[in-house]
């Protein structure tokens, strides 16, 4: 079981790396677009977020189906804490993201593409952290 629940949490998190991935190429793409351009990017980014949340609430119970799974006397070790803070760094970026892209389509403010780059590439960065720091913790 151990060993289905880290497939499951290692092609959640790379899903979720290759989402970000393409999310951080939409976002500069569309900096530079106007009109029906980029409010097709616009949606196309609302559709990966949507999609995003559900992929990140598969890490989390996933990554707690692992933990959970851990033996009593061993409990988690470093590269799993480790881990744990990517993945909420990936939370947290992740929600920042989504929270400015629903204030960019409320006001219109164009000035914010800078900010999702930036939090969008947080999430992808702190994704290929995670898949790493998942191997290492769960090896056995």
């Amino acid at each position: 079981m151990k060993t289905i629940l880290l497939i499951a949490h290692l092609i959640a998190i790379a899903t979720g790396t290759g989402m970000s991935i393409a999310n951080y190429i939409n976002i500069r793409i569309a900096s530079g677009e106007t009109g029906d351009r980029r409010a097709a990017l616009a949606f196309l980014r609302r559709i990966l977020a949507r999609i995003a949340d559900i992929v990140i609430l598969a890490i989390w119970i996933t990554g707690l189906g692992l933990f959970f799974s851990l033996p009593p006397q061993d409990g988690p070790n470093s590269w799993f804490i480790v881990k744990m803070g990517f993945v909420v760094l990936l939370t947290l970026c992740h929600g920042l993201a989504r929270m400015t892209a629903g204030r960019m389509m409320r006001t219109g403010d164009q000035s914010l593409y800078p900010r999702m780059e930036l939090l969008v590439s947080g999430v992808w960065m702190s994704a290929l952290a995670a898949i790493t720091l998942a191997v290492l913790a769960f090896n056995a």
